[in-house]
């Protein structure tokens, strides 16, 4: 028998789930404007961030968590051809600056309307900052059509089932999401917060993978910072943890091999890196 082959295996196989972390920087990126870096900073990719969001895909449902400023730009690096939903996090300018680039996935379904989720919160600001998108009456063809979906509940998407999680951002909601395919806790997101509520820890606790806000290193009022990631990282005792959001303030390697010394399950995020699950 060939290595790496197996009977039955379309029949045994786990049904797909896989996600891209799109971007894992900080609201200003990495580098940041007008800063002077180490050359050995710089040489190492994984320390050049975009705004944060992720890619979700299944055999059923393609969508993004997030659209940041940069979003045309990361769907053309990860080549993605198809859209079939946007969720939103909270209305920050580095989770939605990039949503007008929806249009072209508008454009490419014949100017059907992309269905975006969001809590009331959030939905209200994305009506102000695209006002000319989320209006009655005809749009222009190749114009961004979105169609508006308030989230107060668990909802389908696709194969998928999804559980908002509220999160206290001190100065706005940010919602996460937990993702649950076949009845199996897949992923949790939860970024931009300083607190994860208990409630919201026993849900996703046991999940195959924890997106976690992890800032920085020192802490923050509004974001976890690496010490405040990591105790809830180990509250949820998810097989594997990530942190995004992340500031210039981590050196990649240098510190995921200090994090990796007492915390072998916890990673920090990189722009590109695709989980497959």
């Amino acid at each position: 028998m060939e290595k790496g082959y197996f009977p039955f295996a379309t029949i045994l196989r786990s049904p797909m789930f896989r996600f891209c972390f799109l971007g894992s920087g900080t609201s200003q990126g990495v580098p940041v404007i007008a800063k002077d870096y180490p050359p050995e900073f710089l040489a190492n990719p994984k320390n050049h961030r975009l705004r944060p969001a992720i890619y979700v895909e299944t055999e059923k449902i393609a969508f993004t968590v997030d659209t940041p400023p940069e979003f045309r730009l990361q769907m053309l690096r990860e080549k993605i051809k198809h859209l079939d939903a946007v969720l939103i996090t909270h209305a920050h300018a580095d989770h939605i600056m990039g949503m007008d680039d929806c249009r072209r996935f508008c454009d490419i379904s014949g100017d059907q309307p992309l269905p975006v989720y969001a809590i009331q919160q959030s939905m209200d600001l994305l009506r102000k900052i695209f006002f000319y998108a989320f209006r009655e009456g005809p749009h222009p063809h190749g114009y961004f059509v979105p169609e508006p979906h308030i989230v107060t509940s668990e909802f389908q998407l696709g194969d998928l089932t999804v559980r908002p999680q509220l999160l206290d951002h001190i100065y706005i909601t940010s919602c996460g999401y937990l993702f649950i395919q076949n009845g199996i806790k897949k992923l949790a997101y939860l970024t931009d917060c300083k607190y994860v509520p208990d409630k919201v820890i026993e849900d996703v606790k046991g999940v195959e993978v924890a997106v976690l806000d992890g800032l920085r290193i020192k802490p923050h009022p509004t974001h976890m910072n690496l010490e405040e990631a990591t105790a809830v990282a180990e509250r949820i005792q998810a097989k594997t943890t990530y942190l995004t959001h992340l500031t210039h303030a981590y050196d990649h390697d240098v510190h995921q091999a200090q994090i990796s010394k007492e915390h072998p399950n916890l990673f920090l995020a990189w722009d590109g890196l695709w989980i497959d699950l």
